[in-house]
């Protein structure tokens, strides 16, 4: 498998449960962001600053982190070792399918 199946194959596997904890989170918050009385605008700056900063870490975990990954991990290892890692996980993936 290559680096960039590999990577979508584990983007498709973090998605839904970014999400469903990110909005979790962000509906949370809205009682602070829509607050009233005694200290709501407090209330609603340190709500709206949280929604902003969880919207954005969102973002960039859905978007910028994989990327950031496939960037690092070809600069890190180079194309010789990354074709000789994927080789070696064919033959591995072969061999165990053999084996069953």
């Amino acid at each position: 498998m290559n680096l960039y199946e590999a990577t979508l194959d584990a983007v498709k596997l973090r998605l839904r449960p970014i999400i469903m904890t990110s909005f979790a989170f962000i509906l949370g918050i809205i009682p602070l962001m829509l607050s009233h009385g005694a200290g709501a605008i407090s209330r609603q700056t340190i709500g709206w600053t949280v929604f902003g900063g969880m919207t954005a870490a969102t973002l960039l975990a859905i978007f910028i982190v994989p990327v950031l990954f496939v960037v690092i991990t070809r600069m890190a290892y180079g194309k010789k070792k990354l074709a000789e890692l994927e080789a070696n996980f064919d033959a591995e993936k072969a061999k165990n399918l053999s084996a069953h």
